[in-house]
């Protein structure tokens, strides 16, 4: 599995925790590539082990682990004596998606195995309360936006994939860095407004604002003792850096 744009993430901070067999949680928002990263560090680790997604049911991920430990009759078995048939098994690597599915029942069972077992968790804060047990100890991996150079890389994998007549420029440049949002809007599948903000590219205002109060500071400053005229004057000088400063916040947020 090749991941555009994740080089450095997937050599720095999964591969070595994977031959480790070092636990980690991958997070970011909705999009950002969680579950392609927990399947490829699947993919890497070597010996036993399952993946499964805390959407699905709890009776059939507790089957589909049974049926990577090699437990046979666990089809008609219910679920408590499943869950200690598997408890008895042999050990394997579990990779669970979208944790923040997790029902308080899947998250008991969870805390039992990861004593015995290497757990791979991807999901989207915030968890819940129940699973501060199950994650104490585990280094958390933040995924952001892919850097604008492999933007386009991954457009042209889109478009070549898919066949959509979205242009590449438009996909690279809406989908701001969103891996899932790419692949979104290359499949005419319903996106998010343009004008909504993405994680990771918010701008950082505090500086200009504390430029501006600085000079109103000044220009208070500056006013002591002046004449009704000169105030008046000054008044309208900064009105109009007021008017400059709106603007160019604007134009970067437009960027």
């Amino acid at each position: 599995m090749k991941l555009i744009g994740r080089d450095s993430t997937l050599s720095r901070d999964i591969l070595p925790r994977i031959k480790r067999k070092k636990p980690f949680i991958v997070t970011g928002q909705r999009g950002i590539g969680k579950s392609s990263v927990l399947r490829w560090a699947q993919e890497q680790y070597e010996g036993e082990k399952v993946h499964v997604s805390c959407r699905t049911a709890y009776g059939h991920m507790l089957k589909e682990i049974a049926k990577a430990q090699g437990l046979e009759g666990t089809s008609r078995m219910k679920l408590a004596e499943l869950e200690k048939q598997i408890m008895k098994g042999p050990k394997v690597a579990l990779f669970l998606d979208d944790l923040d599915r997790a029902t308080p029942k899947l998250i008991g069972f969870l805390v039992a195995v990861d004593e015995r077992w290497p757990v791979y968790m991807a999901g989207v804060e915030p968890f819940r309360e129940e699973l501060k047990r199950l994650l104490w100890g585990k280094q958390k991996i933040r995924l952001k936006p892919i850097v604008r150079e492999s933007r386009t890389k991954l457009a042209e994998l889109c478009v070549e994939q898919t066949g959509t007549t979205v242009p590449v420029s438009t996909l690279a440049n809406q989908s701001r860095g969103i891996p899932g949002r790419t692949w979104a809007m290359a499949r005419g599948e319903y996106v998010r407004e343009d004008s909504e903000r993405v994680e990771g590219e918010e701008i950082n205002i505090a500086p200009v604002l504390l430029i501006f109060v600085a000079g109103i500071m000044a220009l208070r400053y500056i006013g002591m003792g002046m004449g009704e005229r000169d105030i008046y004057m000054l008044g309208g000088i900064g009105m109009g850096a007021a008017v400059f400063l709106r603007y160019f916040i604007f134009s970067l947020m437009r960027k």
